[in-house]
């Protein structure tokens, strides 16, 4: 019988931006791969209809991360230089998301063409334990790890 391992188990998640960001995160959404859905309509003898769809455009995703506020700017930077420069073209990289689980276990995804679109400054509360921030990535393409 083969040794089945939950790779999530652990539940450690570490994001690469290119140079502005390298490090753990405590929440990652929006791993997604989806294309728009054409509809097609088509009339047949005696006015029966036939309605087939075919897949569309590539529709990208964006991340949503949240991680623990630090001294470190690099995506607050990143995101100062798409307001001031706005050539979103210069500015994309490419990064990973990085799960790591049980047993060294690694299951990767890869976002190419990646810009931040949203960086949501922490609440402060004093009843809270710890500051999060949240910051949104627009990318190009999600390619999972081979």
């Amino acid at each position: 019988m083969a040794d089945n391992q939950d790779p999530f188990r652990a539940q450690t998640f570490y994001l690469e931006l290119g140079n502005h960001f390298k490090g753990p995160v405590m929440k990652v959404t929006g791993l997604a791969y989806e294309r728009d859905v054409k509809t097609h309509q088509q009339n047949k003898g005696g006015g029966k209809v036939i309605i087939s769809s075919a897949p569309g455009p590539y529709k990208p995703a964006t991340l949503t991360i949240t991680k623990a506020v630090s001294k470190e700017k690099g995506l607050w930077e990143w995101r100062k230089r798409v307001l001031a420069e706005g050539n979103i073209a210069k500015l994309r990289v490419n990064g990973t998301v990085t799960v790591y689980g049980d047993n060294n276990a690694t299951i990767r995804w890869h976002v190419n063409g990646a810009w931040p679109s949203r960086i949501k400054g922490p609440k402060l509360d004093i009843n809270s334990d710890k500051a999060t921030e949240e910051i949104e990535i627009c990318y190009q393409e999600l390619v999972p790890d081979k």
